[in-house]
């Protein structure tokens, strides 16, 4: 089973979340600021205080676990807003093998699910595709959806929320 390391893992969905920006920008044009400075955001941060407060670690082994009714274990990174304004919200969740698929749910924000361990299953839009530990899942915005550990071990995967209603 391949394995990818937390480092990789924010290298990876950086990179994600980067053509993401550039994707959008070339739908919609350049990112035009106006005139007036950017207000501070109002944060909501569970993880360690002020996101848009500047650079940080957000040390995965001092957040607590929650665990979910269905077996799976949940830890919020981070949720909050970004200096330039958007919304984000980060958490990790782990599937033990066997772990029943929360029911299928249509979203009103995007996300990007960075599969870090196992296999996962990703049913959307009248398909069901599988991704592997590295792989990264992107959920548009009003897809109904459901993931689950399609795998013979667990599975971790760590889920970015963009946008739209996410806190």
């Amino acid at each position: 089973m391949t394995k990818v390391t937390r480092r990789e893992m924010v290298a990876g969905a950086a990179a994600v979340m980067a053509a993401g920006v550039a994707k959008a920008q070339q739908v919609n044009g350049p990112i035009v600021h106006g005139p007036a400075p950017l207000q501070p955001p109002v944060i909501h941060d569970q993880a360690s205080g002020d996101l848009a407060g500047g650079a940080k670690v957000f040390a995965m082994d001092s957040i607590a676990e929650t665990k979910q009714a269905n077996g799976s274990a949940r830890k919020l990174v981070f949720e909050g807003r970004l200096a330039t304004g958007e919304t984000i919200s980060a958490h990790e969740s782990a599937a033990p093998a066997g772990t029943p698929a929360a029911p299928a749910h249509k979203i009103a924000h995007s996300e990007f699910i960075v599969v870090m361990e196992g296999t996962m299953e990703f049913v959307h839009d009248g398909k069901t595709d599988r991704a592997k530990a590295g792989d990264v899942i992107y959920v548009a915005y009003g897809t109904n959806h459901q993931v689950r550990n399609a795998g013979e071990g667990e599975a971790r995967y760590l889920v970015f929320q963009m946008g739209g209603d996410t806190r």
